[in-house]
């Protein structure tokens, strides 16, 4: 007989009953992305609007448009083979190098003078980014140093020749790295963020070979690591305008763990985007999203829509599980915040549709999940052990009671069952939801 291994975690069993309703969190959504700038196919967190500069200039419109609602954003920017770093070298003394690859690199330039702040030294200074940087020095390991947190550069001493001025020059060699997006890339993104906590994944490809493959993507992330988060997709500028095609992507997808974007036009500080550009957009506004509020008629920030929709188009993009902003008044809002699920499968309900519900569902699991692995492996199989995890995630059920999210009575327990290195534990809770649909019944006296 062969002992049946698998990975150690935490297992939340998720019983559906009639009437939950639940409420999502705010959170972090991971966009990737092309730019001639930025730290190549590495995971970058990005917090706030400070950070996103260092890293990026401020100038990747799908991170800023991710980042509007406050969540807290992760980018990975996607290269190919062909890109290559900006330079300038001294023979056997330096080598000055752009922070990253790509061709904005090319833009940064550099002079070498007598420093004007320590007089015997030498002043390296660096112009073309976000500031101006100056850098003096006696010799090259100083440099080196020095040069270590530029947002800019990097130094690197090439042999035992002392650095010597040099006029302004510029940096060159910088090749781009940004070709079309193949299939083997999105492959490769998938490998390199799987083990990444997210709360969405914002997908930048209209492809549908690839929007499958994204989708097939995070059903493994949670069934096999337990990773629980939201796919946000879009489609191609062509066809923004068409209802049948953004339906057409919902009906191919239909699961609750993913969004289809069907929002597009030009956006209030002017620039015109794409459903695919906005999908970033509707990422970063359903991990933002604090737990007592509705994603439903949320504020859209859209000047002009591609199309304002008819009835009819409305009433498809709602049947579908398509995402849309409607006009009202002055302004648009989120019609109805509705996930691709609209033909049911085993195990699911109506009210899985709702973003706020499923989103809730993934965060009850993730957050069990996170407060298991504080513990895993360091608490003994008694009943001892399993009440240190219980008065953990009973730390973690009373705020989300105070949120609002979960109804007061419920109870989260140990089973007492615990055998070998396995042990269950019950929560029972009602979960609270907003009102959306407000029915008056008027007796006119």
């Amino acid at each position: 007989m062969t002992i049946q291994r698998e990975r150690p975690g935490v297992t939340v069993e998720l019983i559906a009953k009639a009437q939950e309703r639940v409420l999502p969190k705010s959170g972090v959504v991971l966009v990737p992305y092309q730019a001639e700038w930025g730290a190549p196919d590495t995971l970058i967190r990005m917090a706030g609007f400070e950070e996103r500069v260092a890293e990026t200039f401020g100038e990747i419109d799908v991170l800023e448009l991710a980042a509007a609602s406050g969540a807290t954003v992760i980018g990975f920017r996607m290269t190919d083979a062909n890109t290559k770093t900006a330079s300038y070298s001294q023979n056997d003394a330096i080598k000055i190098e752009a922070r990253y690859p790509g061709t904005r690199g090319n833009q940064l330039r550099i002079s070498i003078t007598a420093s004007s702040a320590e007089p015997g030294k030498k002043e390296l200074q660096v112009t073309g980014g976000i500031k101006t940087e100056k850098y003096s020095f006696a010799t090259a390991e100083e440099l080196v140093g020095k040069t270590a947190e530029s947002l800019h550069i990097r130094v690197t001493k090439l042999g035992t020749t002392s650095v010597t001025d040099v006029a302004e020059t510029s940096l060159s060699g910088g090749t781009t790295g940004t070709a079309a997006l193949t299939a083997a890339d999105f492959t490769k993104l998938f490998s390199a963020i799987g083990g990444a906590d997210f709360d969405t994944l914002y997908l930048p490809s209209a492809d549908p070979a690839i929007q499958a493959a994204a989708k097939q993507f995070m059903l493994d992330r949670r069934t096999l690591n337990k990773k629980m988060s939201t796919l946000v997709i879009g489609g191609k500028v062509e066809d923004d305008a068409n209802m049948a095609k953004h339906t057409e992507r919902s009906v191919a997808q239909n699961a609750r763990y993913v969004i289809n974007c069907a929002i597009a036009g030009e956006h209030v500080s002017g620039k015109d985007y794409s459903s695919l550009q906005w999908a970033a957009w509707v990422a970063g506004m359903a991990a933002a999203t604090p737990a007592h509020v509705s994603l439903t008629a949320q504020p859209v920030p859209l000047k002009k829509a591609r199309k304002d929709w008819s009835h009819t188009e409305i009433l498809s993009a709602l049947y579908t599980g398509t995402l849309i902003a409607t006009r009202d008044g002055d302004s648009y809002l989120i019609e109805s915040a509705i996930n691709t699920l609209s033909v049911l499968g085993t195990g699911e309900r109506e009210d899985f549709g709702k973003i706020r519900v499923s989103m809730t569902i993934d965060q009850i699991q993730n957050d069990a999940l996170t407060v298991g692995k504080k513990y895993m492996g360091k608490l003994p199989n008694n009943d001892l052990g399993a009440a240190v995890f219980v008065g953990a995630y009973t730390t973690y059920l009373k705020i989300r009671e105070e949120q609002g999210a979960i109804d007061a009575g419920w109870v989260f327990e140990d089973t007492k069952n615990g055998v070998g290195d396995r042990r269950s534990f019950r929560l029972a809770a009602r979960p609270l939801d907003a009102i959306e649909y407000f029915d008056l019944s008027w007796e006119v006296q």
